[in-house]
């Protein structure tokens, strides 16, 4: 059975699917950033030190990874990955 659910911001609801979770939805941007840059899968890994083939099971989601990997993917593309605790 799946089963999704939101969470509510100031912003609006995000919508997380519990089949494809929030680490996927962060991925997709990611690589959306990569492509938009045009950036290989190869120079990702070259700055994380991840070999491209397990860039490509992040990227495929099949593979999960630490925050810390999606941090320094994100440091490659110029970009900085917040993640916060709200009350």
């Amino acid at each position: 059975m799946r089963m999704d659910y939101a969470i509510h911001t100031e912003f609006g609801d995000l919508l997380i699917e519990t089949n494809y979770g929030l680490h996927g939805q962060i991925v997709d941007m990611l690589v959306a950033e990569r492509k938009a840059q045009n950036k290989t899968q190869q120079e990702i890994a070259d700055f994380t030190g991840i070999k491209r083939a397990n860039i490509a099971r992040i990227e495929g989601k099949k593979h999960s990874t630490s925050i810390d990997v999606l941090e320094k993917y994100a440091e490659c593309l110029g970009k900085r990955l917040d993640v916060k605790l709200v009350g």
